[in-house]
């Protein structure tokens, strides 16, 4: 059996399993299996990235795939220390078989160039973060509404956590942006012969950049209250689903 197989097994393991754990204590053993499929689905990346020498996809349908193994994979950290969050197994799980299915229609990438890669793994991380950053004030607003109502029950986080982890989510997506389009123009130099294209998603990613430079200053300067803060880590996080699902590269 194929590691990308094993990964998609495993994950629907945890899966099914995710679901009777709302019955029995088997929580610890729906961890392990998530634990499983993520490990196999990184062999079989890393198998990839030897095979051909370069970054292991070229569609969308790879990035996609590699973009929710990521988030699964930090959801899992979360939720090692959050415990509220392995409620959402059977959420994640999923999450883990539908991103690994993408790898198979997934086409190897040709461009063997490591700044191609360092430009498609910080373009990864990016999203990553912004996303996370989105997630992180979502769920703020949810526990501050909580707080406001004086009902602490259900889900809950404590709001220092939230806090931390927006600001830390912007800052590292603003860095990633940075990168993405530093690495993004020396590629485009050694293979196109200019640092810069004229293609839609590079100026949207740009238009983003700039966007998360603001919001990062604001911040840091204390200009900004947060709750608007909040606010602009949503619109931030929603303007990279746009890029994500919407903006395509005229290459």
């Amino acid at each position: 059996m194929s590691l990308i197989l094993l990964s998609i097994l495993f994950y629907s393991m945890a899966f099914i399993f995710s679901l009777i754990s709302h019955f029995f204590s088997i929580r610890k053993l729906v961890f392990s299996l998530l634990l499983l499929g993520l490990a196999f689905y990184i062999l079989h990346i890393i198998n990839l990235i030897f095979k051909f020498k370069g970054f292991p996809f070229a569609d969308p349908y790879g990035f996609y795939s590699l973009l929710g193994n990521c988030i699964l994979s930090l959801l899992v950290l979360l939720s090692f220390k959050q415990v509220q969050l392995q409620g959402f197994f059977a959420f994640f799980s999923l999450l883990g078989v539908l991103s690994t299915v993408l790898a198979m229609p997934a086409e190897p990438s040709p461009y063997k160039s490591p700044l191609y890669s360092l430009h498609i793994t910080s373009a990864l991380f990016a999203y990553v973060f912004s996303l996370f950053g989105g997630f992180f004030s979502s769920i703020k607003f949810i526990v501050e509404s909580k707080l406001k109502h004086k009902s602490l029950k259900g889900f809950f986080i404590p709001l220092f956590l939230l806090r931390s982890g927006e600001r830390l989510s912007i800052n590292l997506s603003f860095l990633f942006f940075t990168l993405t389009l530093i690495f993004g123009s020396l590629w485009s130099r050694s293979f196109f012969g200019t640092h810069w294209i004229k293609d839609p998603k590079l100026i949207y990613v740009l238009f983003i950049w700039l966007y998360y430079a603001v919001l990062v200053h604001l911040n840091i300067l204390k200009k900004i209250k947060p709750k608007t803060l909040s606010y602009g880590i949503v619109i931030g996080a929603l303007l990279s689903l746009l890029s994500l699902f919407f903006v395509k590269h005229d290459l």
